[in-house]
């Protein structure tokens, strides 16, 4: 492209190397106006490579992940789900015609090293999103931050309070809250006809959100809880907490805890002989057969576990899949979760035509609300907003909602038990 003067002079060229600049000397007939839009063009020329290089510049988004800690588990399935979503978004095109680039900061699933991590992201490496954050306390403690300056934060967090208060569309769940899963489990144990049931919880602020919603959708099923015991990550050993619980012999056992403190409890269950059926996150005792590996296959047989799971005959978990190499049928929730954040992202960016999140978080409700034809293949779905077809986002991790609170809906949970090593669906529960 060639900017031309008033009098019909090409005084440089724009969007590509300036070949020549060629410099008139205007007589004494030149018009003030002709002169002022000479003056317009030549800066336009002078300021367009700068600008040239601005719209072509990768679009950061963050990663906040649990590489270490707690978390470590999970951490690694995180940033290949997010390296994967990047790839896909970028092989369509990327956003506004520039590509995605993702930036990964451990935050050792500790509030502090979090917070941290997240000021470089937002300071330093100038990210418009944050996504990944897989701890409750981490979230909680970085919230604030992202709100203060401006940036969107997607959370696979439970704890209830993560979505509290006034967010400003900012701040969106891609997990079930606490509250949701606490009565998944009590429907869970309803249906296997378990009475009498008693609590292992992880001091956490998720583990502990989803106590009193289970207590009383139990109880109010006709179950009774028959006692309570809070622990800590970390300890050298569980075998005090689990003789007060196991000794009352409940008919099950709500192990509210992560895969290493849920592999020691189990351990310990079973070498003291107890035989009351545990039940425990999916992403404790499923976690693509970790746990089992903890354990061995003896140890975790008939444990129970409950999810929420990736919809059947998913678009989005397939083309996941895909990319991160998984066979049809692998359960990998939380990588799940976190595609569906980028991929989120990316059309929101590109639906509002702006990097700026306090404009493009407003998107979010619309991209999965919307009453229009499903469409999980993020690159279909690209296709689909730079054409102006009407469509909504069916997710990878499930075919999910929002409600106004940034909260998801529409969730479906698996309930799985583990045989001969394997972790087999028994039912769903919504």
């Amino acid at each position: 492209m060639y900017v031309i003067s008033a009098s019909g002079t090409v005084i440089c060229s724009v969007g590509s190397p300036v070949r020549t600049l060629e410099m008139t000397v205007f007589s004494s007939y030149l018009s003030r106006r002709s002169l002022f839009a000479s003056s317009v063009a030549l800066a336009a020329c002078l300021a367009s490579p700068a600008m040239v290089a601005a719209q072509q510049a990768p679009v950061r988004i963050g990663l906040l992940a649990p590489l270490t800690g707690t978390g470590g588990p999970y951490g690694k399935e995180e940033e290949q789900a997010a390296r994967a979503a990047v790839k896909v978004i970028n092989q369509a095109g990327g956003v506004l015609g520039r590509p995605l680039e993702l930036i990964v900061a451990d935050d050792e699933t500790q509030p502090t090293a979090g917070v941290a991590a997240v000021r470089k992201l937002i300071d330093i490496d100038k990210v418009v999103s944050v996504g990944g954050v897989w701890s409750s306390a981490v979230a909680l403690a970085v919230k604030p931050i992202a709100l203060e300056k401006g940036v969107l934060l997607s959370v696979v967090g439970s704890a209830d309070e993560i979505t509290d208060g006034e967010n400003r569309n900012l701040v969106w769940r891609f997990q079930t809250n606490g509250r949701s899963w606490g009565v998944a489990f009590a429907k869970a144990m309803s249906r296997d006809g378990v009475k009498t049931a008693s609590i292992l919880v992880l001091q956490t602020p998720f583990t502990q959100s989803t106590l009193q919603p289970f207590r009383k959708s139990f109880t109010d099923a006709g179950g009774k809880v028959l006692d309570e015991v809070s622990f800590n990550a970390g300890q050298p050993s569980y075998r005090v907490e689990v003789e007060r619980i196991f000794a009352k012999k409940p008919e099950a056992v709500f192990v509210a805890a992560y895969i290493n403190e849920l592999s020691a409890i189990a351990k310990e269950a079973f070498r003291s002989g107890y035989d009351s059926k545990i039940y425990a996150f999916g992403n404790a005792a499923g976690s693509n057969g970790q746990f089992v590996k903890n354990v061995g296959a003896e140890v975790a047989e008939d444990v129970h576990h409950t999810q929420q799971v990736p919809v059947a005959k998913s678009a989005a978990y397939s083309r996941y899949l895909k990319e991160i190499d998984k066979p049809e049928g692998t359960i990998m929730t939380f990588g799940a979760q976190v595609f569906d954040q980028i991929v989120l992202t990316a059309l929101a960016i590109e639906k509002a035509k702006s990097t700026d999140a306090t404009r493009f978080g407003s998107e979010f409700p619309a991209l999965v609300n919307a009453d229009a034809p499903s469409i999980g293949d993020p690159a279909e779905a690209l296709k689909a907003l730079r054409e102006g077809k009407p469509f909504r986002y069916s997710g990878a991790a499930s075919d999910f909602r929002f409600a106004p609170n940034g909260d998801q809906t529409n969730l479906t949970y698996g309930h799985f038990v583990i045989k001969a090593g394997e972790s087999k669906l028994v039912g769903e529960i919504r």
